[in-house]
């Protein structure tokens, strides 16, 4: 039983961290490009004469993650998967 918490915790934990940094490229990139939910997003772009332009950004509401839910089961698989490696650690030490 605790061999399969184990194997578990770590698939889930691969998973999570495998998605997690399948999207670093995209939320640490160009500062133009939208990015997927919960990373923020464009608002506006104001251009301005002589100064260039004036990006702002934000984040986007709750209600647009029933749109692309794949980001909330991978980061909840991450959650817990690292809950589970730790209850598993802390059932070994008190062995």
């Amino acid at each position: 039983m605790k061999n399969k918490f184990l194997i578990t915790g770590i698939g889930l934990l691969v998973f999570g961290l495998a998605n997690l940094f399948s999207y670093l490229p995209i939320s640490l990139g160009i500062a133009l490009q939208n990015r997927p939910f919960p990373f923020e997003h464009i608002q506006k772009v104001i251009p301005s004469e002589g100064h260039g332009t004036t990006v702002q950004t934000g984040y986007l509401p709750i209600e647009n993650a029933v749109n692309d839910p794949y980001w909330l089961f991978w980061s909840l698989a991450l959650y817990a998967g690292i809950v589970i490696l730790c209850f598993y650690g802390i059932n070994e030490v008190r062995k």
